[in-house]
C-alpha cells in the first residue's frame, strides 16, 4: 500500500469518527428534548436543567433548536419546559445592572450659588439597604443627592427617576460620583460631600421585568425571522 493510500484511509477514518461523534451529540440532545415530556418529574427537571447548561455553551444553536421543537410540539408540558428553558438562556445572558441600595424620593432644594438663590432638583435618601454599595460609602437617610457624575438633574422628569435610570444603565462594578448635601451633626447647617461609589449588582427578583422584556423581544424577533425565511423558501420553490 502506498503512502498516499495510507494517508487517505487515515483521513477517511478521522472524518468518520467526527461524524459519529457529531451524531452522538445530536442524539443526546434529542433525548434531552424528548425527556421534557417524561411522566417522571425528576427526569423532566433534569432535562430542563441540562438544556439550560447546553444553552450557556452554544446559545444560538440551542435556542434555535428549542424554538423549532416548541413550535411543533403539542404536549403542554414540553412547550412549558421549552419556554422556561429559552427564557433562562436569553435572560441569563443579560449583563448585571448597577445597584446602589437606597429608598428615595424627589426633593427639590434651594441653594446659594455665587450669592444668588438657585432652585435645583435633588434626590433625598429615605433608607439604606444594609451591606449595599450605599452603606459601604456611608450614605445616610436624609442625605440629598444633587449631582450624578458632575451633572445636575434635569427638570423634565422626577430626579429619583433620572437617578434610577442612570444607575441601571451602568454595569455592576462601575464607579459613579455623587454629590451629597448633608446636615452636619448637631448643627442646623448643611455640608457638601463628594462620594465615589462602586455599584453593586441588582438583586435577583428586582429585574424580572427586564428579563421578561428581553425574552419577549428575542421571541418575537425570532418568529418574525422564521416567517420571513419560510416565505422566501416558498418563493424559491
Amino acid at each position: 500500500m502506498t503512502l498516499s493510500n495510507r494517508i487517505a484511509i487515515i483521513v477517511i477514518a478521522l472524518l468518520a469518527s467526527i461524524a459519529v461523534g457529531h451524531g452522538q451529540e445530536i442524539n443526546e440532545l434529542d433525548q434531552l428534548f424528548n425527556q421534557l415530556g417524561s411522566n417522571r418529574y425528576e427526569i423532566r427537571q433534569k432535562a430542563h436543567d441540562q438544556i439550560l447548561e447546553e444553552g450557556k455553551k452554544n446559545k444560538d444553536s440551542i435556542l434555535d433548536r428549542s424554538l423549532d421543537i416548541y413550535l411543533k410540539a403539542t404536549d403542554p408540558e414540553i412547550r412549558y419546559r421549552l419556554r422556561s428553558a429559552m427564557f433562562g438562556i436569553v435572560s441569563g445572558d443579560l449583563r448585571p445592572e448597577g445597584f446602589i441600595g437606597i429608598r428615595m424620593m424627589d426633593s427639590p432644594m434651594r441653594i446659594i450659588n455665587g450669592g444668588a438663590v438657585e432652585n435645583i432638583r435633588a434626590v433625598q435618601i429615605l433608607s439604606v439597604v444594609p451591606n449595599s454599595a450605599a452603606s459601604k460609602v456611608g450614605l445616610k437617610p436624609g442625605d440629598r443627592i444633587t449631582h450624578l457624575d458632575g451633572k445636575a438633574f434635569k427638570f423634565q422628569s422626577p430626579a429619583y427617576v433620572e437617578l434610577s435610570k442612570y444607575i441601571r444603565s451602568k454595569d455592576s462594578g462601575e464607579r459613579v460620583t455623587l454629590n451629597i448635601n448633608r446636615v452636619k451633626p448637631g448643627l442646623n447647617k448643611r455640608q457638601e460631600i463628594e462620594v465615589v461609589i462602586k455599584l453593586g449588582s441588582r438583586p435577583e427578583g428586582l429585574d424580572n421585568d427586564r428579563k421578561a422584556r428581553a425574552f419577549t423581544e428575542w421571541f418575537e424577533k425570532s418568529l418574525t425571522t422564521r416567517k420571513k425565511n419560510d416565505g422566501q423558501d416558498k418563493d424559491q420553490n
